[in-house]
């Protein structure tokens, strides 16, 4: 018996019919606040934390570099460290997605994203309306941008299985909405 005969004898005659397959129930309609709430757990069971609008200063105490939205928002100058001597990259999200803990983020003038990528801390200040319920909802809205999803620190386990957090990217990442 060949492989395809082989591959073939084991699947159900066509006379069967398929079993339907039906799309997933929509989640419920759900407010800014359960949506940052279900971000919480999601990113916080990925080993990332929320933060808070006042912890900023303290984290600016470090070597940083900061993106010009947020430098804006909070009456600083973009810029500062350079980007391989930083400890902490501050950056905006374009979405935040409450299903998955995830953030999307654009590149773009003055959304260097080297910034959410080599800094051992990647800190991201964003409004709280840039929030969607599910995956798909962010999907829908993607720049024509290069886009990332960052779905919490870096993290592998391509050695042995040994999870290692830090190897391709930031070890630490805050979410502070505003």
């Amino acid at each position: 018996m060949e492989d395809r005969e082989t591959i073939f004898a084991d699947l159900p005659p066509s006379g069967r019919k398929a079993r339907p397959v039906l799309p997933p129930a929509p989640l419920p309609t759900l407010t800014t606040e359960a949506m940052w709430q279900m971000f919480a757990k999601n990113l916080e069971g990925l080993g990332g934390r929320m933060g808070r609008p006042e912890e900023l200063e303290v984290i600016l105490s470090r070597p940083h570099t900061i993106d010009h939205e947020v430098a804006t928002k909070i009456g600083r100058l973009p810029g500062g460290a350079a980007i391989w001597e930083a400890e902490v990259g501050v950056t905006t999200a374009d979405l935040a997605i409450a299903e998955t803990g995830s953030l999307l983020l654009s590149t773009g003038p003055g959304r260097p994203r080297l910034s959410s990528l080599a800094p051992i801390m990647h800190v991201v200040v964003m409004p709280k309306e840039r929030i969607v319920a599910t995956l798909a909802e962010a999907f829908a809205r993607l720049s024509d941008r290069t886009t990332i999803m960052i779905t919490g620190p870096s993290r592998t386990a391509d050695i042995e299985g040994v999870l290692v957090r830090g190897v391709h990217g930031p070890s630490d990442i805050v979410v502070i909405p505003y």
